[in-house]
């Protein structure tokens, strides 16, 4: 995990929470007088969420329950401050589900989650943006749309989420992040980082380092997670994971990434 105010902000208001088995991201919502305390309510609802993670496998229902209680949390702030708060949150909890273990991808608002395996990179969450929704419907006016214009976050009147299960498969690199990061360095560039392999600690910090010096126009926080066979995340100090190598019993090429199944509220 890695983040860093950027050459631009005086204040950071990007928070991030890695802890096994949560790793989540919280964005201030630029403009509001109590970004960062959004942020940090936000994310406190996590950490709980982490230490019950703790004691026996989450569920989906814990971490919509974890969600609702952010939601609950960022409004107090939001209430409370001059002009209002609020904050993005996305993120990847890892949960048992009919059985199995899965990633649950979550989002809301413009932060993003990534996956990475065999050298292949795709973006799972969608961004909730006007620009990014002008796009999606091949809007006219799409190209000329402001990029900062969030239609979701926390605090604010839609604070709805969207969710999706990824399987945990061994080689499976996540890559959370805020807007910071992918404002300032293209999709390409983040695959043939991830791809270089390393450390997760040390692939975040090149990561920050590159956005910074790409202008930093924002706060930019990253946080890399490798996953392996048995739904397990490996901690700081293990390891990075190699790639999977092809086998005959292997019906999925390490360069095809999988398919996420959304969850419906």
């Amino acid at each position: 995990m890695s983040t860093d105010t950027g050459l631009r902000r005086a204040v950071n208001e990007d928070l991030a929470l890695a802890q096994e088995p949560v790793f989540v991201v919280a964005d201030g919502m630029g403009g509001h007088s109590a970004g960062d305390l959004a942020s940090a309510a936000a994310i406190g609802a996590f950490a709980e969420l982490a230490r019950l993670g703790g004691t026996r496998r989450l569920a989906i229902a814990d971490v919509d329950a974890a969600l609702e209680a952010a939601r609950r949390a960022v409004d107090v702030i939001s209430q409370e401050a001059e002009r209002g708060a609020g904050c993005t949150l996305t993120g990847a909890v890892l949960v048992e589900h009919d059985g199995e273990p899965y990633w649950y991808v979550i989002n809301v608002g413009d932060s993003r989650v990534y996956q990475h395996r065999g050298g292949s990179l795709a973006q799972i969450t969608a961004d909730h943006s006007l620009y990014a929704e002008l796009t999606a419907a091949g809007h006219a006016d799409a190209a000329t749309a402001p990029r900062n214009v969030i239609t979701r976050a926390l605090g604010s009147d839609d604070a709805r989420h969207d969710g999706w299960l990824l399987p945990p498969r061994t080689g499976l690199r996540l890559l959370i992040c805020s807007d910071g990061l992918t404002s300032e360095l293209a999709d390409e560039e983040l695959r043939a980082v991830l791809t270089e392999g390393g450390r997760v600690g040390a692939v975040a910090e090149d990561l920050v380092r590159r956005a910074c010096a790409a202008g930093g126009r924002d706060n930019v926080t990253v946080v890399v997670v490798d996953t392996i066979s048995d739904g397990r995340s490996p901690g700081p100090a293990e390891e990075p994971l190699p790639q999977p190598e092809d086998t005959d019993d292997d019906e999925v090429d390490e360069n095809t990434l999988e398919v996420t199944r959304p969850v419906t509220e």
